[in-house]
């Protein structure tokens, strides 16, 4: 009895060895085998990337590879998914690799001007009093007496402090021009073909209130100087899906946005200016929602009728001019806070001045912070002018759990 006991046990014994053994075996197989086809679906979207870097609208006419062999039973598959005004071009690589198949989905895209804290058009110069999260890009020689925490591009030279991740000299210029052709063959008919464009006023232009989901429009008949204005409405509308408003006069803006929307304001080649006259931030800080404002000249906050204390959230352009207060002598404030970014055509506008003596301000706003919106990363506004002479950026690499095909 014992020794059939005992025999029944490691007969027990041995076969559940066996077993597990045998379930290892299959586990490492069915793993290494998802690793290759991992290793495969990503050698799919390098080799749509490749083809994307020559041609950005390759996925136009190959929104499908089909089937590639790598090798015996190693092969993969890309499908491109278009973009739209609102998220980027996403492609999804399904790899096949003996029994693992395996899918991930990549977000391609562009670079925008809305990836960079500060770019400028020309030479960039940041004041001792400058106190900038995120990264610094100039055509030209930048030099930097504040402080920066992030990296710093120059086209040209760079001198002053260094910033905390470093730069890089005589790098490839943003074209500034390619902004205007942008402007007109993508931001115009968007709008047109939404119903959210608006030709001159005939008056001094338009003040544009945002409120979650929806934009208010009047026309501006007095009161720019005292910030009490005298209007006449034009409509109130929900933010299209486009996400596109195109003025061709001057656009006074304030408000919050609950939707991604990119406000416009181009009058002819060398006119178009967006007044900032309150907040201008998201609903919910939880949002996705970002926003963009476009002016052909300048972006300007009145100073001598502003908030106290303003905070702007939102991508800002001035593809020709400068962002700045419009200053007057003795108007302080306390503070402004810019989270978004800023691209400038022409470098050398402030939010205040100080004292050359004291170093005491003398107008404008006192304090001032400048930090990059990470959102805009991910979600850059509708339609913002795009870096088209630069690289791909791949916003996103994730396993895809949902096979393509």
């Amino acid at each position: 009895m014992t020794v059939m006991a005992t025999t029944s046990i490691l007969f027990i014994m041995a076969t559940t060895l066996m077993t597990i053994v045998a379930y290892q075996m299959q586990a490492t197989a069915v793993r290494v085998g998802r690793v290759r086809a991992m290793h495969v679906a990503d050698a799919g979207i390098n080799a749509y990337l490749y083809q994307l870097r020559n041609d950005f609208t390759y996925y136009v006419s190959h929104p499908d590879s089909g089937w590639t062999i790598v090798s015996g039973q190693e092969k993969y598959r890309v499908k491109a998914v278009a973009p739209t005004s609102t998220t980027p071009l996403t492609l999804y690589s399904t790899g096949v690799a003996g029994d693992g198949t395996q899918t991930i989905a990549a977000t391609v895209r562009l670079r925008t001007f809305a990836d960079y804290m500060f770019l400028s058009g020309s030479d960039l110069t940041l004041a001792g009093d400058a106190d900038v999260t995120g990264q610094v890009r100039g055509n030209g020689n930048i030099d930097n007496q504040g402080k920066i925490q992030g990296k710093v591009i120059a086209g040209g030279t760079f001198t002053g402090k260094a910033p905390d991740q470093g730069f890089t000299e005589n790098q490839p210029q943003a074209s500034f021009s390619a902004i205007a052709d942008w402007m007109a063959r993508k931001m115009r008919p968007g709008a047109v073909a939404a119903g959210s464009y608006f030709p001159a006023s005939g008056a001094l232009g338009y003040r544009v209130v945002v409120n979650g989901n929806t934009v208010v429009v009047d026309r501006i008949t007095g009161g720019i100087d005292t910030g009490v204005f005298s209007t006449v409405p034009v409509t109130s509308m929900a933010i299209p899906a486009s996400g596109i408003f195109y003025f061709e006069d001057t656009v006074w803006v304030e408000g919050n946005y609950a939707s991604p929307v990119t406000i416009v304001s181009r009058k002819g080649d060398s006119l178009g200016d967006i007044y900032l006259i309150g907040d201008y931030v998201p609903s919910s800080t939880d949002s996705t929602a970002t926003s963009g404002l476009v002016a052909e000249a300048n972006i300007i906050v009145p100073g001598w009728f502003g908030k106290d204390d303003m905070t702007v959230n939102a991508a800002l352009m001035a593809r020709t001019g400068h962002i700045y207060a419009d200053i007057k002598q003795g108007f302080t404030r306390s503070r402004i806070s810019i989270q978004g970014s800023l691209t400038f055509g022409l470098s050398g506008g402030d939010f205040g001045t100080v004292d050359k003596f004291t170093g005491q301000p003398v107008s404008g706003f006192r304090q001032k912070y400048y930090t990059y919106d990470q959102r805009l990363d991910l979600y850059p506004p509708p339609l913002y002018p795009q870096i088209a002479d630069e690289s791909l950026k791949v916003d996103t690499w994730v396993e895809d759990r949902t096979p393509a095909f």
